[in-house]
């Protein structure tokens, strides 16, 4: 067998092996004899190489060849074995064997070189195999360029040094997404949510030209923090761009047979309408408990002819059969539709049968408008989807009915839904944030309104993502309007995606060009400059604009911000008491009360929380009660708030409040020190914010537990804590908090501290300059460069604990050290202040009479 070929022998093959593909029949007949007169041996194992590779090549034929053939993997002659447990592969040592199916096999493996501990997945392909080493090394390319939170992240790879290419991602120990979704009872939002993460992880390949192919619940874990990973890219396609033979067909053959489209039985052109088709199967799957055809699905040809020719059941249908049998099982978890009123079960019905269409025309023109759709429904008052209110028919009816408003019995049960009236932009808290009206929207399409509510109310819950997809899918819908692309740029700045801002910036601009609209023009500007951190300018626009809609709260809290950075906290409370909040209908209400107390107005902020309807199940509540124990001096009362946050926000799939949550309870465990706790509450808030792509406090979350390897002297640990930190900054792109890991670095583990930045105040530069002296024994040096860095102000910087290390270092004056109210980031100070023995300092104290 060519598993058996030793490395040199295969490295003489292999070029020959590549001659011998690219000629005809004929031609490489002659090539084998003219072979076998240098090596009759060389010729035979070159043969067997061919012949292996034709075998392999069968996966290229149309999907219906092998149908015939019942759709069956071909099994191998002997039991599957782990030959390489325990074997050096780049600087990782494989120590089990997780799966193994036509790509290779997948290792599980630990980091033996490069001073810090990581557990890995390795994939290598199970042997010599020429057909599936170029799948594979395909395969390592696309992961390379792929980097999205929910697919498994490449981090390593190469090739051994018998020419076994391997590549390392990410490990990830999680459950295929419908053993995940019965085994913890999800519901119907939480799968549709689910499944919005796996369409937005497709969403992301497609923008970058590749197609999956092979969408299947054993592709798609969920990882115990609940989010999803997309895994298996080892039979993507790049749909534009490609070259060479290999790559350029639109033949497929390699598929999961249950969840493939119907061209792919057909031999017919594959494309992101593939994985439309395909994510279609998997919602079926997911929300009803089976397949969406009552043929045979281990009857290939069957199988084939219904996925063909057969309209799909509809999710009640599947949902009748199911309770027909639920008597009898105890696996009901997937049986969920029950939970649907019928009138939104059948609306829910209409998004998975246009995703299931037959012809790729009539599907969703791409997964972002899936998304939309699935926003829609899942977190709006129920009204009709975006496809829906394009439809004629849909017009039709809504005119018949217009027609028959004498008729008082439709209007109850339909009118709520329908939201035309303008006054929501005045009402809901959401909606009413930047004092948007109806006539600055300047749409071309009727549903283009209703869309952009929804996407503002998405932003509103947490989900920046998703409501990012959203607004992409408006601009592209309605050429005119620019305020998804505002929108968008402003949002999309809070992942650290500066390219990405200044991409939605360009193109609000140019739209905007054409409009006649002062208000909208202004507000333009007021988020740029708010963008760039130009005070002055987001002062003066937010003036501007509060004179045309006073009501417009999130301009009073961008002013708070603005001014309390111009040290002016009477004027930023009197921002924040401008904001009247009667039910947390944006999470930054929370900021808005939670701020009120942390710059002097505790008894206002009280007020304001008595009055919020209670619900003991709404995490928001729980998060705002922590801020307030924490302004109180409480820091106990607040991390258990927190932990209670954490809970509820799990519960209810608030991702956004509980990764904040984690490292707030993290922080707030360390500064009470008990640090046993505060460990792993790090840990998860450095995951969970790493995947939301907030890298800059998933960087606190790094150092913090850098400190606490540093407390235990674990210097591994403090380094792979360190550079994680490092790489999440430059994730983050362009954050000041770069200088901050630098001062931390060089403390922690005594690397050079590094040139100033170009945003370095002079407080910073003299801090850099100090550490440096430090690091070079010159010590009257750095005392006089500390010295600078207290005149410039550094008591009053987020560098004051690290310039109170400095000085302990150094037997210098201490610095004062004031509570960090409101407590702003880099939450890394208060892993500073545990460095000093004074956690508890940074909350404010209690005992001190409000103004």
């Amino acid at each position: 067998m060519a598993a058996a070929l030793a490395p040199e022998r295969w490295k003489r093959l292999r070029p020959l092996l590549d001659r011998a593909l690219d000629l005809s029949a004929q031609a490489r007949a002659e090539f084998l004899a003219e072979l076998s007169t240098e090596s009759d041996e060389l010729r035979q194992d070159l043969e067997r190489l061919i012949r292996r590779h034709e075998q392999t090549a069968d996966m290229d034929q149309p999907a219906a060849a092998l149908a015939v053939a019942e759709l069956a993997p071909a099994t191998d002659p002997q039991p599957r074995q782990a030959p390489f447990i325990g074997r050096r592969i780049g600087p990782f040592a494989l120590t089990r064997l997780l799966g193994a199916g036509g790509m290779g096999a997948v290792y599980e493996a630990h980091r033996v070189e490069g001073g810090f501990r990581q557990v890995v997945a390795i994939k290598l392909v199970g042997g010599i195999h020429p057909g599936l080493t170029a799948r594979f090394e395909r395969e390592r390319q696309i992961l390379a360029d792929l980097r999205h939170p929910c697919i498994a992240q490449l981090l390593d790879g190469g090739e051994t040094a018998d020419g076994m290419p391997y590549f390392a991602l990410e490990y990830i120990d999680g459950r295929p997404i419908t053993e995940y979704a019965d085994a913890i009872g999800a519901d119907v939002d939480l799968r549709l949510r689910l499944l919005i993460e796996v369409a937005e992880a497709l969403a992301y390949a497609h923008r970058r030209n590749v197609i999956h192919r092979d969408i299947k619940p054993s592709n798609i874990l969920v990882s115990s923090d609940g989010h999803v990973k997309l895994l298996d890219f080892g039979i993507a396609k790049l749909f534009k761009g490609e070259s060479g033979p290999s790559l350029t067909r639109q033949r497929m053959g390699p598929m999961t047979p249950e969840y493939a489209a119907p061209e792919q039985f057909r031999g017919g052109e594959l494309g992101p309408a593939t994985d439309v088709y395909q994510f279609g199967v998997l919602m079926f799957r997911l929300l009803s408990g089976r397949l969406p055809y009552r043929a045979d699905a281990s009857d290939g040809l069957a199988w084939a002819r219904a996925v063909s020719e057969d309209e799909p059941l509809s999710l009640a249908s599947a949902l009748r059969e199911a309770r027909r049998v639920q008597a009898a099982s105890a696996a009901s978890g997937e049986i969920t539709l029950r939970r649907f009123a019928p009138r939104r079960g059948a609306e829910l019905d209409a998004i998975v049968r246009r995703a299931l269409a037959k012809s790729i025309q009539t599907r969703y023109p791409s997964l972002d408008a899936l998304i939309v759709d699935l926003q829609t429904y899942l977190n709006a008052a129920p009204r009709p989807s975006a496809h829906w209110l394009r439809s004629r028919a849909l017009w039709l009816g809504l005119a018949v009915l217009s027609a028959a408003v004498s008729a008082p019995w439709w209007w109850p049960a339909i009118g709520p839904h329908l939201n035309w009236s303008a006054n929501v932009w005045q009402t809901d808290p959401a909606l009413r944030a930047f004092g948007l009206r109806s006539d600055n929207l300047h749409t071309e399409r009727p549903e283009t309104e209703a869309l952009l509510q929804e996407a503002i109310r998405t932003e509103a819950r947490g989900d920046a993502p998703a409501a990012l997809v959203l607004l992409e899918g408006i601009h592209q819908s309605d050429k005119r309007t620019p305020v998804p692309a505002m929108l968008h740029s402003y949002w999309v700045s809070a992942l650290g995606r500066r390219d990405d801002m200044l991409y939605w910036r360009a193109q609000a601009t140019e739209r905007l060009q054409s409009l006649d609209d002062p208000f909208l023009h202004m507000l333009a500007n007021f988020l740029a400059a708010d963008l760039d951190g130009s005070v002055d300018d987001s002062l003066r626009h937010s003036a501007a604009l509060l004179a045309l809609r006073p009501d417009a709260w999130f301009l009073h809290l961008a002013r708070a911000h603005a001014l309390s950075r111009r040290r002016l906290r009477e004027a930023a409370l009197t921002e924040l008491q401008a904001i009247d909040v009667e039910h947390l209908g944006h999470r930054k209400l929370v900021d808005a009360i939670a701020d009120r107390a942390s710059f002097g107005d505790r008894a206002g902020a009280q007020a304001q929380f008595a009055r919020l309807p209670a619900d003991p199940n709404d995490p928001q509540l729980a998060y705002l009660a922590a801020r307030l124990h924490y302004s109180d001096g409480d820091l106990a009362a607040a991390r258990d708030s927190y932990l209670t946050a954490i809970s509820l926000a799990q519960r209810s799939a608030r991702f956004d409040i509980e990764s904040r949550s984690l490292l707030w309870a993290g922080v707030y465990s360390g500064a009470l020190g008990e640090y046993a706790r505060a460990r792993p509450l790090l840990h998860a808030a450095k995951q969970r914010l790493t995947d939301r792509s907030q890298f800059w406090y998933a960087t606190d979350a790094a150092l913090a537990l850098a400190q606490l390897a540093a407390f235990e002297g674990d210097v591994d640990s403090v380094r792979s804590e360190v550079a994680a930190a490092r790489a999440l900054i430059l994730s983050g792109n362009d954050r000041g908090e770069a200088t901050m890991v630098d001062l931390v670095a060089a403390r922690l583990t005594g690397e050079p501290v590094g040139a100033a930045r170009p945003d370095d105040d002079d407080a910073a530069q003299a801090m850099r300059q100090a550490r440096h002296l430090l690091q070079q024994g010159e010590h009257d040096g750095a005392r006089r460069a500390l010295e600078r860095a207290r005149s410039a102000g550094v008591e009053t910087t987020e560098y004051v604990e690290e310039a109170a290390l400095l000085a302990r270092e150094l037997d210098a004056p201490g610095f004062a050290l004031r509570p960090i109210d409101p407590p702003f980031s880099p939450y890394t100070r208060f892993a500073a202040r545990w460095a000093l023995g004074a956690g508890r300092s940074v909350a404010p104290d209690p005992a001190a009479a409000a103004p």
